[in-house]
């Protein structure tokens, strides 16, 4: 039986390197990407190789490799970011120059959405064993940060892609945008555990059923279901028309 594969966009040496510790130590074969090559990745996993999440070519290409050197992946992370647009003043949440936002949308939105179309085609592939897309998210869709317009549009439009999958492909394959909280339910914001991302992800990659597509968990813990979450109508286009009607 061959052993089942992640493949984490965006691993660093908090999160990403626990997340992947977790699987390898459950036999898991595992794939780091990272932005830029150093030394301390090189044995990180069983296959590191690096892209430019800005580029969803690149994307594709990495997801393209893996499959052809260690097989389609059952659980894909999307763990990479970028804040480049940013204000210091509340007052002028525009104040960050266009190219710097698109910049961060690029990352943040479009390299996400490559990654799950990528990912989405090759769960339709597999016969059987887990098929799981994970985006590490944040507080972002829920709460307003004038000073972060691309990380937080970007986290927001990433967390309407998880939760269209997340109903559209329930059937086959389970979609999670994570967002680490304290035990108030409040963002953890940059104090994030790399011990309690890869037990909540581990989790979520060897579940049975699809659970909450806004998968809020605390260290320790795990799942917690907070205040300022929650689930918009699913509603296709012919159901859009069709309401016109009524």
């Amino acid at each position: 039986m061959s052993s089942k594969v992640i493949l984490l966009y965006g691993s660093g040496p908090n999160v990403g390197a626990s997340i992947l510790k977790k699987f390898a130590g459950n036999g898991w074969k595992t794939v780091a990407v990272v932005r830029t090559m150093k030394d301390e990745y090189k044995d990180s996993a069983d296959l590191v190789l690096q892209a430019n999440f800005a580029d969803a070519q690149a994307i594709q290409k990495v997801y393209d490799q893996v499959q052809r050197e260690l097989g389609t992946p059952n659980c894909v992370v999307y763990n990479a970011y970028a804040l480049e647009s940013f204000s210091s003043d509340a007052t002028k949440p525009f104040a960050a120059a266009p190219e710097s936002f698109a910049q961060d949308l690029a990352v943040n939105t479009v390299g996400c959405y490559a990654a799950a179309s990528s990912a989405a085609s090759g769960f339709a592939k597999l016969s059987s064993g887990p098929k799981v897309f994970i985006f590490t998210g944040n507080g972002f869709p829920t709460s307003i940060v004038p000073e972060q317009p691309g990380l937080g549009g970007g986290k927001a439009a990433s967390a309407y892609l998880i939760e269209t999958a997340a109903n559209a492909l329930k059937e086959d394959s389970h979609w999670y945008f994570a967002d680490e909280r304290l035990p108030s339910g409040k963002p953890v914001m940059t104090d994030l555990s790399g011990e309690a991302h890869g037990d909540a992800y581990y989790e979520l990659a060897t579940g049975k059923e699809q659970g909450p597509w806004n998968y809020t968990f605390v260290k320790g813990k795990g799942y917690k279901k907070c205040e300022d979450t929650m689930d918009h109508a699913y509603t296709p286009i012919a159901d859009l028309f069709a309401n016109l009607k009524k």
